[in-house]
């Protein structure tokens, strides 16, 4: 049980949880934006935070690290078993440390990965496009940026399955936590093994991700065997789950609004910018950080060592900043959503998911241009660090 401390108003107090709470089962977003009759609220679960509702702070927290810390970034504390650096690193530390990254995920590096991805996916969509339903959750969603993952760090495709499975159980088995504590430990084994094996063999050259890391120097240095297992760590956890989750959020819209699904088949240039609106209106990353000193924020007292909630969803479906925010408007202009977060934690590997999605909406469209949520069909959701679908059942006409 939380002990709400003396500094917090008590009128500001709920009992308020963003992992299991009913509502954020059946749609999370619209809990979230149920919360906003209060510009700053605290949560009495989890060990209690702050949850800010304005775009505006929350774009202000991340931007400001000294004052908002990401040394411990989830809600609740203790999720990761080791330091995600660059992640869970506040300035200059993470800058040296994000520099490594930086080539690897720039636009001509990703662009570069375009028929690749295009490959891995098109291969996916072949094996179920002439089925008439799945479940586009795991046909889908999960292996797509499992199989890129793989196939950055130059592992085998085969493990792609399985490590899939094992980034599921890691951040989504709350309530299992010996599931998950097993599931670290087996990431852990197999990237560490990894990590050895490339040690050994040398820097080759090459532009997986682990050779250009381990060519990579930090204040002059190479990197540590340690450093090398939280980078491929936080890649694993930062770029399977997201994308994974946009994926499954974007195509339930896609299956339940053909008008606009129709617009981007018939107009796929369209695409590029449905990315973006689809990004914002289905933010899925709620993110923490701790507070450095004393302060008032927000018009409230908050104290060194409070914890912050900053969710995407809340800043990119505020009314303040987006008309119809609860919408999805193709055309949008001047779509400042905050997906990818702001300030120097912003995403390093956005143009990378937005490459994966737009990839995989051109994809299906090319080959299943007509689709809907099956007969009777449970969309199962879950809340949490980041939101997602992990049951989406879809049906089409096949072609005889």
């Amino acid at each position: 049980m939380t002990i709400t401390p003396t500094h917090v108003d008590p009128s500001l107090v709920r009992d308020f949880d963003f992992h299991t709470s009913p509502s954020f089962l059946v749609d999370p977003f619209a809990g979230f934006d149920r919360t906003r009759r209060d510009r700053v609220f605290y949560s009495s679960v989890h060990g209690g935070y702050w949850v800010l509702t304005q775009a505006e702070d929350i774009r202000a927290a991340f931007q400001h690290p000294e004052l908002f810390s990401s040394r411990e970034f989830a809600i609740p504390a203790g999720v990761y078993p080791r330091t995600l650096r660059p992640l869970a690193l506040d300035p200059p530390d993470h800058g040296r440390y994000r520099q490594p990254l930086a080539s690897l995920f720039s636009p001509p590096s990703v662009a570069r990965r375009e028929p690749e991805l295009r490959a891995i996916c098109a291969c996916l969509i072949d094996g179920f496009a002439d089925d008439g339903a799945c479940d586009l959750h795991v046909a889908l969603a999960r292996p797509f940026p499992t199989s890129i993952f793989v196939a950055m760090m130059g592992l085998p495709a085969a493990e792609a399955r399985t490590l899939e499975a094992w980034n599921h159980d890691l951040l989504h088995a709350y309530d299992q936590p010996e599931r998950r504590k097993a599931a670290a430990e087996r990431i852990l084994d197999k990237l560490g093994a990894l990590v050895e094996r490339r040690m050994a063999e040398g820097a080759a050259v090459a532009d997986d991700l682990l050779a250009v890391l381990l060519r990579a120097e930090v204040d002059g240095r190479t990197l540590t065997f340690d450093e090398l297992l939280d980078y491929a760590f936080m890649l694993f956890i930062a770029g399977l789950d997201t994308v994974t989750a946009a994926l499954g959020f974007s195509f339930r819209c896609l299956a339940t609004r053909p008008d606009l699904r129709r617009q981007l088949v018939a107009e796929s240039a369209r695409v590029p910018a449905a990315v973006e609106e689809l990004l914002r209106a289905y933010a899925i990353v709620n993110t923490g950080r701790i507070v450095t000193e004393d302060l008032t924020f927000a018009g409230v007292d908050m104290k060194a060592g409070d914890r912050v909630l900053l969710a995407t969803a809340l800043a990119s479906r505020d009314p303040a900043e987006f008309e119809r925010a609860d919408d999805i408007v193709l055309d949008r202009s001047a779509n400042r959503h905050l997906a990818f977060g702001a300030g120097p934690h912003r995403c390093l590997g956005s143009h990378l998911a937005r490459l994966e999605m737009r990839v995989a909406i051109e994809e299906l469209h090319a080959r299943i241009p007509e689709y809907h949520l099956a007969d009777d069909a449970e969309v199962v959701i879950h809340g949490g660090g980041s939101f997602g679908v992990d049951r989406l059942p879809i049906e089409w006409e096949t072609v005889a």
